[in-house]
């Protein structure tokens, strides 16, 4: 439990690398932060801080980066557990999400839950064979579940399991630009799932590395921040009654 602790932590830390808006903070942060240890020997920069407003005549510099250390840590826990904002990176989603949309995900419910078919989910990709994905999120929707026989053929997605042993083919209305020649014939274990992307001909996703394993999943999409104009809750989810 400490270890997955500690690693949910250290991969909020990380994925600042992954984000544009997050390096631009996480800079300014940083500066602010050496600024404030600067002011603490040196009574130049506590009157340039001053000066910009950013400390009280009365304020000590030592108080301020406590508090300020105090409110990252803070922050970061919120990241790791609890939302994690994610920006669009390509058009594998369309028409459903577009390039350099800003999503909030909800990490909480998967910690606490289990993923739905039809969910649109953020993961960690990690499987196959290293590529240009490795190590990256990517965006797509959960098709199929643990247990499941996932049948993809010509355009057509089936899904056989205990439930309905015969089969029975998913709606997909929210895919408008299909790829009849991904055909492929997986059952899964209890711990994986089967991810594909609504803009079917230009998504890499199951069809190409195989099924997800549920570890490296990271949350679902709650929130779509920007465009404002398409601002919604849950965006794109498909909600499937098998």
């Amino acid at each position: 439990m400490m270890n997955s602790l500690l690693q949910s932590i250290l991969d909020s830390f990380t994925d600042v690398t992954q984000n544009p808006f997050s390096i631009v903070i996480f800079f300014l942060l940083g500066a602010f932060i050496i600024a404030l240890v600067l002011a603490m020997f040196f009574p130049i920069f506590r009157l340039l801080l001053i000066r910009l407003k950013l400390l009280a005549e009365d304020e000590k510099p030592s108080s301020m980066l406590l508090w300020f250390i105090a409110v990252i840590i803070v922050v970061k826990l919120i990241q790791a557990f609890l939302i994690q904002p994610f920006i669009v990176d390509g058009g594998s989603m369309l028409p459903t999400f577009h390039n350099k949309e800003f999503l909030l995900v909800d990490k909480l419910s998967y910690l606490i839950g289990k993923p739905a078919r039809g969910d649109v989910m953020i993961f960690k990709f990690y499987e196959g064979t290293a590529n240009q994905y490795t190590g990256k999120y990517l965006i797509k929707r959960v098709m199929g579940l643990p247990g499941d026989r996932i049948v993809v053929k010509d355009a057509v997605t089936t899904i056989y399991n205990s439930q309905n042993p015969n089969g029975f083919i998913l709606d997909e209305s929210f895919v408008k630009n299909k790829d009849p020649l991904k055909n492929i014939d997986v059952t899964l274990d209890s711990t994986h799932y089967f991810m594909m992307g609504d803009n079917r001909a230009e998504s890499y996703d199951s069809r190409s590395w195989g099924a997800l394993d549920e570890k490296d999943i990271r949350g679902q999409v709650l929130l779509r921040v920007l465009p404002f104009s398409l601002f919604g809750y849950e965006p794109g989810q498909f909600i499937y009654k098998q």
